[in-house]
C-alpha cells in the first residue's frame, strides 16, 4: 500500500510538472519562430529539465523568469515621457486580479468548476496517504493473524477504487474549465490592447510604443497571462489543496510527528528559493547576452545587402562571437550551481526523511501513535511541502504574468493626447481654408530640438501650395500637424474657421489625402498610372504585395499610394515627395493625375524637384521652422536668393507647362516593363505558401546527425561526458533504494525495539542524500558545460556558413529575417537541450529501471511481474499528458500568428491606417481572426480535459491493483505483506523514469529534426564563393567594367528575364548613368557589379578579367555603393560612417561626413557623432540617412562607386554639395549611376537608356537631347532639363 502513497506523490505530480515545464519551454520557442523580425521577443530557449528531481523543475522557471525581469525594467524606461504632467505611476505590482478584468460571468462559472476539479485532484494525494496509513495499521494490528489481516486490507482496497474514479471527473474539470475561460479572456484582452495601441496618437509611437512593445504586448505577453490564468493557476489551486489536504490528515494522524516534520519544511523550501533565486540572476543576465546575439543577427540579415557591398561580414562575425564567449563563461557558473542546489535538495530531503522516521520510532515506542498513523503524518507532510515546490513555477508564471500584464495594461489604459472626441465637430462639408498661426513643434523624441518656431502660413481653399526648404526645415512635420499626427506646442491650426483640435479625429482624416515620402502598403490604380504594372502579375489586381509592400519596387508602391489617396477622393490633398520613387514618364503621368484630381480641393504640396511645383498657386520657402518668404514661381525667382539658387541648381526651364504635348509618343515607345526584383530580403508572411526547393538533394538520417552531434567535442570533453554519465548513473540509485526502506521502516514500527531497527536506517537515508550531492553536482556541471560549448560552435559555425551565401539564398521564402533569426538563436540551442538536459536524465532513467526491476524480481517476483503489467497505467498516463501539452501549445500558438501579423503590420504603418481611419476595420479584421483560436480551444479544452481525467484515474487505478493483489498474495500465502508492497514500491517509484525514458527518445529525435535544416545550412555549396580564389589583390583596381552579352533574371523569378543581350563597357574614371523607366534593370547592372547575383548567359569583366576571378570580399571592398532606400545600422552615426573601415581616423570621418553635407548637422545634435541612429536608422530624416550612407561610402575610397538613386531623399542645395563631393572624391574613380532625376547625370560622360533589360541609347547628354526624336530627348523634355 505504501506504493499507493509515494508512487503518486512521485509519479503524478513529477511528470505532470514536467510536462507542463516541456510546454512552457516550446511555447516561448514557438512564440518566436512565428513573430518574424522582431527583435525584442527573441526570448527563450527550451525549458530546461525533464527529470522528476524537484529543483530540475525550477531551472526551466528560472529561465522563462528572463521575460518579466525585461518586461519590467522595460517598463520603467519607457514610462518616464509618459508621465511627465500626470500623476506619477506608483511601482507596485500589478495585482493578480487584475489578469482577470476580463471574464464574464460564463468565465466565473468555468473558474468556479475549475477550481472545484484542481482541489479534488489535490486532494487525492493526501487522501492516498491516509489510505496508507490505514492499510500499514490493518498489517500491524494483525501481524500474527493473517486471517484478519486480509479482512482488514480488504475493507481499505474499495476506498482506493473510488478515489481512482473521483479523479477522472476532477481531470476534466481541471483542464476543461481553465484552458477554455482563459482563452475567452485573453481573446478580449488581445483585441482591446489593440484597441489601445490604434487609439494613440502617432507621437506615441515615436517614444513608448515600440515596435517589439507592440509585438511581444500582444504575442509572448498574452501567451504568458494566459498561461498564468488557465492551466497553471488550475494546477497551483491543486497543489495548495495537496498541501492544507496534507497538513491536515497529518496532524488527524500524529500531530508530534506533524510538528517536527513543519520545523524540517522551510529549511527544503528555504533551499529551493535561495537556488531559485541564484538561477534567476545567472539566468537573466545569460539572456541579455543572448538578446544581444540576437539582435546582431537580425540586424545582419535585414541589412545583408549592405554587409556583403562593404565587406562586413567578418565584422559581424567577431561581432555575433563577442556575444556568445560571454554566454559561454557565465553558463559554467550556472551548471554548478544547477548541480549543487540539485543535490542539496537531494540531500536535505534524504537527511530530514532520517530525523522524521526516526522520531516516528520514537513516538511509537511511547504508543502515542500506531506506525501507520506516523507513515501517514510524515508522507502527507513532507510530499506536501513537495507540492509547494511544484507550485513555485506557477508562481514565477504568476509574476511573470504580472510583469506581462504590466506592460499591457499600461498601454490599455493609456489615454492619448490626440484622440477621436466623440463631442468633436463632425463638418458636413469642409471646403480646405487652412489657416497656421505662429506653429511652434518639437517631435516627442527629441524635446530639445525645436522644428517649428513660428511658423504662420494662409492657405485658401481651392489653392495649391508648394513648400520648398532644405532638409530638416520642417515641410514634412507641417503635413503631420495638419492630420492632427502631432499637436503644436504653440500655436493653432484652423481648417474653415474651425481649430482642429475641436474637430472630430475621424471626420478631419476622412477630409484629407495623404501620399508620404516613404508609402506604406497592405495588402486602388489606373488613374496613377499603376494599372500596367499591375496587369503583368499574374494575379493582377489579387496580386500579395508582401509585408510592407516588398515584393514591389519604390516606384510601384508609390503608385499604389498615390491611387488609394485618389480614391479617397479628399477636400484636402497632401502630398509629401508623392513623386520621388517615380520613373520620369511614370512622375509625369501620376503628375498630370495628380493635378486632374486636384482640383476644387486645397492641396499642400512638398517636393525636392522644382518641376513639379512650378505651376502651384503658391509655393512657401519653408527655413529654420519659419515660412521666409511666399509667392508664385516667377515672383521667388526674382525675389528669394534661396529658391533663386534652388531653381539655378537644378536647372529647370519655365516651359514646362508645355512640356506634356509628348507624353503620348513617349508612352508608346517606352514600352511595358516587367517589375525590376527588388534586392530587399523577402519577409513575407504571405510567401511562405509557396513551396521551396529543398538545398540537397538528400536528407540526411537524424542517426547521422545524432553522432554528428557527438564527433565536434574534443577527448578532453569526451572525458568529461563520461565522468557525468557515471555520476548520472550513480544519482538513478536514489529512487529504488527510497522505496525499498521506507516500507521497510513503516513494517519495522510494528516490531520489537522499532527505535533500534529504524535508527540503521535513518543512517542510510542521510548517507544516500550526502552521495545523490556528489552524483547531482558532477552530472549536471559536466553535461551543463558541454552543452553549451556545443551549442556556441554549432551557433558560430551555423552564422558564418549562412554570411557566405549567396544573395539569392536570403531571398528564397523559407530564408526570411525571422525564420535565419530562428535558426541560429533557437533551433541550435536544441543541441545544448539534447546534451545538457536530455541525455543526462536518460542515463539517470536507464539505471534506475535496471536497478529497480532488479531489486523488485528479487524481493517477490510475482509482484515484480504485476508491477510490470500495471505499468502501463502509469505510462499510458504519463505519454497522454505529454502528447496533450505539446499538441495544444503548438496549435495555439500557430492560430494566433495571424493577430500578431496584423498587429505588427498596422502599428508599423499607423500613419497610414490613422490618415484613412481604418482603425475599426483593423479590429474587426482582428475579431475575425480570433474567431477561429476560439473554436479551436473550446474543443481541445474537452480533450484534453477527458485525456488529463483519465491519466489521473490510470495512476490511481494502478495502486488500486497493487493493494488489491497484496492483499491477494497474503491471503495465499505466497508473499508477507512487507515483501508485496516492497516489491511494487520499488518499481513504482521509477515507472516515471520509464515514461520519461519513453518520452525523452523521440524529443531527442525531434531535437534532432530540427537540426537537420541548420546542418543542411552549415553543409550547403555557396554558388558564389565569397573566398574564392584565395589570392587575387584587387589594390590596383583601375575601374574599367565591361558586360558582355549578359543575360539575366533573378533566381526568385526565372521566368521573367531582367537583362536581354546586354552589353555595356564603362571605361575607368569615367562617369556613366544608367536611366529608364522602372523595372527596366538599371538596379540590376549594379548588383551584377557586386556579384550579388551570377548572370545566366554571357560575362562581366573588370579591368579585363572575369568578375569570378577575382576574390570577391577583396573586390567589394573596392566598390562604393549608395542604394535608394538607405540602410542604417542600430549603432552609432560613427559606427555607421566606419562600417567596412573601422580603422579609420576622427579627421577622416569628419571630413566624408563634410563631403556628403552631414557634419553640420551631427555636430548641431547633442552627443554629435555619438548619437545612436535607432532602429534602422529610425531617429534621422530620410535625407539625413541618405548623406551618412554617402560618407560611408566615401570613407571606402573605392575604385568604383555605385549610386542607386543616391541623392532622391535629398534636397537640390544638398544634392548639389553631394554631387560635387562625389565627383571631387578622385580623377580615377568609375561612376555608374541611375537616377530618374536628369538634372543629377546630365554632366556624365555617358547616359545609358534601358527599357526591358536592352541599350536602347547611349550618349553624353547633349548628343541624346540633340536627337529630337530619341527616347531620352523626350525623357529631357518631360523634365524641363537644360544645359547651363
Amino acid at each position: 500500500m505504501a506504493a499507493l502513497v509515494n508512487c503518486f506523490s512521485w509519479d503524478a505530480n513529477v511528470a505532470s510538472k514536467q510536462e507542463d515545464a516541456d510546454e512552457d519551454g516550446e511555447n516561448i520557442n514557438k512564440e518566436i519562430e512565428d513573430i518574424e523580425e522582431q527583435l525584442y521577443v527573441q526570448k527563450c530557449e527550451v525549458a530546461y529539465e525533464v527529470d522528476d528531481e524537484i529543483l530540475q523543475q525550477n531551472v526551466g522557471i528560472s529561465i522563462k523568469q528572463e521575460i518579466p525581469a525585461e518586461a519590467e525594467l522595460e517598463f520603467v524606461d519607457d514610462n518616464r515621457d509618459e508621465t511627465e504632467g500626470k500623476k506619477p505611476v506608483t511601482p507596485q505590482a500589478l495585482p493578480f486580479r487584475k489578469l482577470l478584468s476580463q471574464a464574464d460571468a460564463l468565465d466565473w462559472t468555468l473558474m468556479a468548476l475549475g477550481t472545484l476539479g484542481s482541489i479534488v485532484h489535490g486532494l487525492a494525494q493526501p487522501v492516498g496517504y491516509m489510505l496508507l496509513g490505514k492499510a500499514l495499521n490493518a498489517f500491524g494490528n494483525n501481524i500474527n493473524d493473517t486471517d484478519e489481516m486480509v479482512k482488514a486490507l480488504k475493507k481499505v482496497v474499495p476506498y482506493v477504487w473510488y478515489m481512482a474514479f473521483a479523479t477522472f471527473p476532477a481531470g476534466i474539470l481541471e483542464i476543461g474549465c481553465w484552458m477554455y475561460a482563459s482563452e475567452r479572456q485573453v481573446s478580449r484582452l488581445r483585441l482591446a490592447f489593440l484597441k489601445a495601441v490604434l487609439s494613440q496618437e502617432v507621437g506615441a509611437f515615436d517614444t513608448d510604443l515600440t515596435s517589439g512593445k507592440i509585438i511581444s504586448g500582444i504575442s509572448s505577453h498574452m501567451s504568458i497571462i494566459q498561461d498564468a490564468i488557465g492551466e497553471k493557476l488550475g494546477h497551483f489551486l491543486a497543489c495548495f489543496a495537496t498541501f492544507f489536504g496534507g497538513v491536515l490528515i497529518a496532524f488527524i494522524s500524529s500531530w508530534e510527528v506533524s510538528l517536527l516534520a513543519l520545523f524540517v519544511v522551510p529549511m527544503i523550501l528555504a533551499i529551493g528559493a535561495t537556488y531559485t533565486k541564484k538561477m534567476n540572476a545567472i539566468s537573466a543576465t545569460r539572456m541579455s547576452y543572448l538578446s544581444e546575439a540576437t539582435a546582431t543577427v537580425e540586424q545582419t540579415i535585414s541589412h545583408i545587402k549592405t554587409v556583403f557591398a562593404f565587406a562586413g561580414e567578418n565584422l559581424a562575425i567577431k561581432s555575433f562571437v563577442e556575444c556568445i564567449e560571454r554566454q559561454l563563461g557565465i553558463s559554467k557558473n550556472e551548471a554548478l550551481i544547477k548541480g549543487i542546489g540539485t543535490g542539496m535538495f537531494q540531500a536535505v530531503t534524504f537527511c530530514s526523511w532520517s530525523l522524521i522516521v526516526w522520531v516516528g520510532a520514537v513516538v511509537v515506542s511511547a504508543k502515542k501513535s500506531k506506525g501507520g498513523d506516523v507513515i501517514a503524518a510524515v508522507m502527507s507532510i513532507l510530499f506536501g511541502a513537495i507540492s509547494l515546490t511544484y507550485a513555485a513555477p506557477d508562481m514565477q508564471i504568476f509574476n511573470q504574468a504580472k510583469a506581462a500584464g504590466k506592460e499591457v495594461f499600461q498601454v490599455i489604459i493609456r489615454k492619448p493626447k490626440i484622440y477621436s472626441n466623440s463631442q468633436g465637430k463632425t463638418v458636413d462639408q469642409i471646403n480646405g481654408n487652412i489657416e497656421i498661426y505662429d506653429v511652434h513643434f518639437s517631435y516627442p523624441s527629441r524635446k530639445e530640438i525645436m522644428i517649428l518656431q513660428g511658423f504662420s502660413l494662409s492657405i485658401p481653399a481651392g489653392k495649391v501650395v508648394a513648400l520648398v526648404g532644405s532638409s530638416g526645415c520642417g515641410k514634412s512635420t507641417i503635413i503631420s500637424l495638419i492630420t492632427r499626427f502631432y499637436d503644436p506646442i504653440k500655436g493653432e491650426i484652423l481648417v474653415d474657421n474651425h481649430n482642429i483640435k475641436d474637430l472630430d479625429l475621424k471626420s478631419l482624416r476622412r477630409n484629407v489625402g495623404l501620399v508620404s515620402q516613404e508609402p506604406s502598403l497592405f495588402s486602388a490604380a489606373q488613374m496613377a498610372n499603376a494599372h500596367s504594372f499591375i496587369s503583368q502579375f499574374p494575379d493582377h489586381y489579387l496580386t500579395e504585395v508582401g509585408e510592407r509592400g516588398v515584393q514591389l519596387s519604390g516606384g510601384q508602391k508609390q503608385r499604389v499610394a498615390i491611387a488609394r489617396a485618389i480614391l479617397k477622393n479628399p477636400p484636402i490633398l497632401l502630398l509629401d515627395e508623392a513623386t520621388s520613387a517615380l520613373d520620369t514618364e511614370s512622375e509625369k503621368l501620376v503628375q498630370a493625375a495628380l493635378e486632374t484630381a486636384m482640383k476644387g480641393r486645397t492641396v499642400i504640396l512638398i517636393a525636392h524637384r522644382l518641376s513639379t511645383i512650378v505651376n502651384a498657386d503658391i509655393i512657401a520657402v519653408v527655413e529654420n521652422g519659419k515660412v521666409a518668404d511666399t509667392g508664385t514661381h516667377q515672383d521667388l525667382l526674382y525675389t528669394n536668393e534661396f529658391y533663386h539658387n534652388l531653381f539655378t541648381m537644378q536647372n529647370i526651364d519655365t516651359r514646362v507647362e508645355d512640356s506634356t504635348e509628348g507624353t503620348a509618343s513617349i508612352q508608346t515607345q517606352i514600352s511595358s516593363r516587367y517589375l525590376d526584383q527588388p534586392a530587399t530580403v523577402t519577409e513575407s508572411y504571405t510567401s511562405f505558401t509557396l513551396s521551396p526547393k529543398k538545398e540537397e538533394p538528400h536528407e540526411e538520417r537524424e542517426m547521422f546527425i545524432f553522432f554528428r552531434i557527438w564527433s565536434g567535442l574534443k577527448k578532453r570533453e569526451i572525458v568529461k561526458i563520461s565522468i557525468g554519465s557515471f555520476a548520472a548513473a550513480f544519482a538513478g540509485i536514489s529512487k529504488p533504494v527510497f522505496g525499498y526502506f521506507i516500507i521497510t521502516i513503516g513494517v519495522a514500527y510494528f516490531k520489537d525495539h522499532p527505535k533500534h531497527r529504524v535508527e540503521k536506517y535513518s543512517i542510510m537515508f542521510s548517507m544516500i542524500g550526502f552521495l545523490s550531492l556528489f552524483a547531482h553536482t558532477l552530472q549536471h556541471f559536466f553535461f551543463g558545460v558541454i552543452g553549451e560549448k556545443a551549442m556556441k560552435n554549432l551557433r558560430q559555425n551555423l552564422y558564418s556558413a549562412m554570411l557566405r551565401n549567396e544573395l539569392a539564398w536570403f531571398e528564397k521564402p523559407e530564408n526570411s529575417v525571422g525564420s535565419i533569426t530562428s535558426r541560429v538563436i533557437n533551433e541550435t540551442s536544441t543541441v545544448k537541450t539534447i546534451i545538457s538536459d536530455r541525455m543526462s536524465v536518460i542515463v539517470q532513467c536507464i539505471s534506475s529501471i535496471v536497478i529497480a526491476t532488479a531489486v523488485s524480481m528479487k524481493v517477490n517476483w510475482r509482484m515484480g511481474l504485476v508491477a510490470w503489467a500495471v505499468m502501463p497505467c502509469h505510462f499510458i498516463g504519463g505519454i497522454i499528458q505529454a502528447k496533450s501539452a505539446k499538441g495544444f501549445s503548438s496549435g495555439s500558438t500557430a492560430a494566433h500568428s495571424e493577430l500578431v501579423s496584423l498587429a505588427s503590420e498596422s502599428a508599423t504603418n499607423i500613419k497610414t491606417v490613422a490618415s484613412f481611419c481604418q482603425e475599426e476595420h483593423v479590429i474587426q479584421k482582428a475579431k475575425t481572426t480570433l474567431k477561429k483560436p476560439m473554436m479551436k480551444s473550446r474543443v481541445e479544452s474537452i480533450k484534453y480535459g477527458i485525456i488529463q481525467g483519465v491519466s489521473l484515474c490510470l495512476w490511481n487505478i494502478a495502486h488500486a491493483v497493487a493493494l488489491w493483489y497484496t492483499t491477494v498474495l497474503v491471503d495465499r500465502n505466497q508473499a508477507t505483506f512487507e515483501n508485496g508492497i516492497r516489491s511494487y514500491q520499488i518499481f513504482s517509484l521509477t515507472v516515471p523514469s520509464i515514461t520519461e525514458l519513453w518520452t525523452l527518445i523521440p524529443t531527442v529525435f525531434s531535437a534532432i529534426s530540427v537540426l537537420t535544416p541548420v546542418y543542411q545550412t552549415i553543409d550547403r555549396q555557396t554558388e558564389i564563393d565569397p573566398d574564392s580564389p584565395k589570392n587575387s589583390p584587387c589594390e590596383s583596381l583601375k575601374g574599367d567594367i565591361e558586360f558582355q552579352n549578359v543575360k539575366f533574371c533573378y533566381p526568385s523569378r526565372p521566368e521573367i528575364t531582367i537583362l536581354d543581350s546586354f552589353s555595356l563597357k564603362v571605361e575607368a574614371g569615367s562617369k556613366v548613368a544608367l536611366v529608364g523607366p522602372s523595372g527596366a534593370g538599371k538596379s540590376s547592372v549594379l548588383a551584377l557589379i557586386l556579384r550579388f547575383y551570377d548572370v545566366s548567359e554571357g560575362r562581366v569583366l573588370i579591368d579585363g578579367k572575369n568578375i569570378k576571378k577575382y576574390n570577391l570580399r577583396n573586390i567589394r571592398a573596392r566598390i562604393g555603393l549608395v542604394q535608394q532606400e538607405p540602410l542604417l545600422f542600430s549603432c552609432s552615426i560613427r559606427d555607421n560612417i566606419c562600417y567596412g573601415c573601422e580603422g579609420a581616423s576622427e579627421a577622416e570621418i569628419i571630413q566624408v561626413s563634410r563631403d556628403a553635407n552631414i557634419h553640420e548637422v551631427v555636430s548641431n545634435l547633442p552627443r554629435g557623432y555619438d548619437t545612436m541612429v535607432g532602429e534602422k536608422g529610425s531617429q534621422l530624416s530620410g535625407g539625413q540617412k541618405q548623406r551618412i550612407a554617402i560618407a560611408r561610402a566615401l570613407l571606402k575610397r573605392p575604385a568604383i562607386m555605385l549610386l542607386d538613386e543616391a541623392t532622391s531623399a535629398l534636397d537640390a542645395e544638398s544634392e548639389s554639395s553631394v554631387i560635387n563631393a562625389l565627383e571631387s572624391l578622385k580623377l580615377s574613380t568609375t561612376y555608374v549611376t541611375v537616377a530618374h532625376r536628369l538634372s543629377t547625370v546630365i554632366n556624365s560622360d555617358a547616359i545609358v537608356v534601358m527599357d526591358k533589360g536592352k541599350v536602347v541609347e547611349m550618349g553624353s547628354h547633349s548628343t541624346l537631347t540633340a536627337a529630337t526624336e530619341g527616347v531620352y530627348s523626350r525623357l529631357s523634355r518631360l523634365q524641363s532639363i537644360t544645359r547651363n
